[in-house]
């Protein structure tokens, strides 16, 4: 259903921020502060973009990736954009590189999250999170930078190197940044369910929203509920949501035989066709019984990624 105001050929700004994978933050600024396009608004000052309004941006989009700034670039009419943006293509195609690789540079953005988190920088974590999900899109921005990022923080907690105020800025700033994404995101009203949530006594909920964010990335519809779920309630959510699977994140499992009959009442609640899924830092530590559990165990976001889409 479209809007009642809405033009003709025009899209709203979250259409524009899924064809383009720039973020609506992104959006707003580039229109504001540099004028990168100039999309009509309703009596109701709504956003619609046109069909080269969205051309532009994602032109504008891959600009920036190869490492020009916004403001370099945001003034160049559409078709030299174009022309920039093919002689790039072409330029590293000459030095041998590969046009899918835009993480290269993801080592160093996980090394300056991780000075800004030690400094308690919560702005200028925040502003480079949302750049890097803006020039990488939302899940190589989570594989290739939050991951690595959360991992870093992690070990250097544990090692006594960050302050426990410090791990909680960082994970703060993750959530708020990963959250902020996946609510611009649309996802079509029959798409398979997920039901995500950690199991009762494990209140590391930061693994789970991850896995939502990526679910979501797939296309799924994710029902997330959180930390600290009984067995029972997280299968009573995925009968009640007509959920196609269930994923579940496994940090710090303080009872190993109490993770694994947790994971077989859950099975067994449910229908043989609902696949359960089992990830995070703690997985492993269980993963020799999950297939008699009939739970499969994902190593990672990216595997994650590739299970659901099978």
């Amino acid at each position: 259903m479209t809007h009642p105001d809405q033009p003709a050929g025009r899209h709203p700004i979250g259409v524009v921020a899924e064809r383009t994978g720039l973020t609506t933050d992104v959006l707003r600024v580039w229109e504001r502060r540099y004028g990168a396009v100039h999309p009509d608004r309703t009596s109701g000052r709504q956003r619609f973009y046109s069909d080269a309004d969205i051309e532009r941006l994602r032109l504008l989009r891959l600009a920036t990736l190869r490492g020009r700034s916004i403001g370099q670039v945001a003034h160049l009419t559409t078709a030299a954009l174009a022309r920039m943006v093919e002689e790039d293509a072409l330029g590293r195609a000459r030095a041998g590189g590969r046009e899918s690789d835009v993480t290269h540079a993801a080592g160093e953005y996980v090394d300056q999250a991780l000075e800004l988190v030690r400094g308690l920088d919560a702005l200028g974590l925040e502003w480079l999170l949302r750049r890097t999900s803006a020039v990488l899109g939302l899940r190589p921005f989570l594989e290739s930078i939050v991951a690595p990022l959360l991992r870093r923080v992690g070990d250097e907690w544990h090692a006594g190197r960050l302050t426990a105020a410090q791990e909680h800025l960082a994970t703060a700033m993750v959530r708020r940044v990963v959250t902020a994404i996946t609510q611009t995101m649309s996802v079509a009203a029959d798409a398979p369910g997920v039901v995500v949530a950690t199991m009762a006594g494990e209140r590391h909920e930061i693994g789970a929203l991850l896995v939502a964010a990526t679910a979501t990335a797939e296309g799924w519809r994710v029902t997330y509920l959180g930390s600290d779920l009984p067995a029972k309630d997280i299968a009573e959510a995925a009968l009640a949501t007509a959920a196609r699977a269930v994923a579940v994140s496994v940090v710090y499992p303080a009872d190993r035989r109490q993770v694994m009959q947790e994971l077989t009442e859950i099975r067994g609640l449910l229908p043989g066709e609902v696949r359960i899924f089992v990830g995070g830092a703690g997985a492993a530590a269980i993963s020799p019984d999950l297939t008699l559990a009939g739970v499969r165990m994902v190593e990672g976001l990216a595997d994650l990624a590739a299970v659901l889409a099978s």
